[in-house]
């Protein structure tokens, strides 16, 4: 080899050294740049909400849930009482909100309308009012935009700020009032329940009662030569199983409706839930009350054995449990789904069935012989 390609290959060697040193400084100096996350609403007072105010441009619905005591309730339901774990998701959700620095859409107002960020087109619009019904802070939150295989995603932006950012997960927000209400009323354990009873609006009455020593109900009066439709009977005494609601009203603005069907449910405990049902216009209306029927629960005055210690608790219960559920539904009527209100209202013909026909005796037996199988001739 030349003395001059030597001397090519080695000024080569020196110039990639050189390289793989300054890359080697660059890759360490390199810092990548900052992505800030933050929350979109901060230094919030919960404190001071009095009214949250949900609506949406999709919806003619709309709730407003105003400070009620030590909870909320629902205006649009004459302020019955609303869920608190519910309403409390509802501002966690808003509140937990977090942006980035990369993820600013825009800060044009002019461009917020077309993104859906706006009062009249945002998906959903979230305000929260002090006392004065003033806003301390809002949320506008766009319908879903495609990010083709990356999903979609929402903008958002607070009411008082133009800036919208990219929202990957979008909190859950509903504006049905009704999802801001515990629609499960009652639920009795099917073992609990002793008897029910079912008057009609001619004050006639019937009575299905738990048997001893199987699954089947007796029912009184059993027609003559009827026995009990178990399915029917079944389905009817145990609809306080789960009871739903589907709408709730003040009962002083109940249209005028006949409440002259009744439904009593006795439990073991002695407890007593009495139903009072009204059907209008396809729709079932209810009210409910609980009485407690046993004996007064006695203080603990001597030593008692486990036993005697949670029969006596268990009074206690039944009679609190009692006050407290005709308290909670005083002065309210409920409209429960429309088969279920069938259901507890069943006429007593349609819970009994004829008794099958006793098999029918060949003629012989009629007349005491016997019937001989016929013998085969022989060859």
């Amino acid at each position: 080899m030349s003395d001059r390609k030597l001397a090519v290959l080695a000024v080569l060697a020196v110039l990639f050294a050189g390289a793989a040193v300054l890359l080697s400084r660059v890759g360490r100096d390199y810092t990548p740049p900052q992505i800030t996350l933050a929350p979109l609403i901060e230094g919030f007072d919960v404190e001071r909400i009095q009214t949250i105010a949900v609506g949406s441009k999709d919806s003619s619905e709309g709730v407003h849930l105003d400070r009620s005591g030590k909870g909320f309730a629902v205006r649009e339901k004459d302020n019955y009482p609303a869920v608190m774990s519910k309403v409390n998701s509802l501002i966690s959700d808003c509140l937990d909100i977090r942006i980035t620095s990369d993820a600013l859409i825009t800060s044009n107002p002019a461009n917020h309308a077309e993104i859906g960020v706006t009062p009249e087109t945002a998906q959903y619009r979230v305000e929260f009012l002090d006392a004065e019904q003033k806003p301390i802070v809002g949320l506008l939150i766009s319908e879903p935009k495609s990010q083709g295989e990356q999903g979609s995603f929402s903008a958002v932006r607070r009411l008082d700020r133009p800036e919208v950012y990219r929202l990957n997960e979008p909190p859950y927000v509903s504006v049905r009032p009704m999802d801001y209400i515990e629609t499960q009323i009652l639920q009795v354990e099917r073992e609990q329940i002793a008897r029910v009873m079912v008057t009609d609006p001619n004050q006639r009455s019937y009575t299905l009662t738990a048997s001893s020593d199987s699954s089947d109900l007796l029912l009184e009066p059993l027609p003559a030569d009827k026995q009990v439709r178990q399915a029917n009977a079944k389905t009817t005494f145990t609809s306080l199983t789960y009871l739903r609601i589907e709408d709730v009203m003040a009962a002083s603005k109940t249209p005028s409706v006949q409440f002259d069907w009744s439904y009593v449910c006795e439990l073991k405990n002695h407890l007593v839930y009495t139903v009072r049902l009204a059907k209008q216009d396809g729709k079932c209306y209810v009210r409910l009350s609980a009485r407690y029927t046993g004996p007064e629960p006695q203080v603990q005055q001597k030593e008692e054995s486990e036993e005697q210690l949670k029969e006596r608790e268990a009074l206690f219960l039944a009679r609190d449990t009692a006050e407290s559920f005709t308290a909670k539904h005083s002065g309210w009527v409920y409209v429960i789904p429309s088969y279920k209100g069938e259901e507890m209202t069943r006429p007593l013909e349609d819970l009994a069935e004829d008794k099958p026909a006793p098999a029918s005796a060949s003629p012989a037996a009629e007349d005491g012989g016997s019937e001989e199988p016929p013998v085969a001739a022989e060859p």
